[in-house]
């Protein structure tokens, strides 16, 4: 059952590697993927979002991740290091859109995941 469902850019590389990892790893099948536009908005390049499908809630930076972190028992050991502040602002740089040239794009649009779609 999907417990979290990860917006991120469509035409995104580096977000899709991201999302890609985060499949891989979700072995209880708890994550959903979604190159959609989440109701808080459009995404920014390089902008990863999470949200929390029992209460709607989305999350944005640091505390998404650490949604994510929660419900990928794979990602546990790094739950601890969201506590380290510089950690936690590299995470949240990370995940938080991209500035000028530091998001690398594809040259040719990513296909567009959307397994709220296949599985309805």
């Amino acid at each position: 059952m999907k417990r979290i469902r990860v917006y991120r850019h469509a035409h995104c590389a580096k977000c899709a590697r991201f999302a890609g990892a985060g499949q891989f790893f979700d072995w209880l099948d708890r994550m959903d993927v979604s190159t959609e536009t989440p109701k808080t908005g459009p995404l920014r390049l390089g902008e990863v979002v999470v949200e929390d499908l029992s209460s709607g809630r989305i999350l944005k930076g640091a505390e998404g991740i650490e949604l994510i972190f929660r419900n990928i028992p794979a990602y546990a050991p790094f739950r601890p290091l969201l506590r380290v502040p510089s950690f936690r602002r590299y995470v949240e740089k990370e995940v938080s859109g991209c500035e000028g040239n530091a998001c690398e794009v594809s040259s040719k649009p990513q296909p567009a995941v959307d397994q709220a779609k296949q599985t309805r």
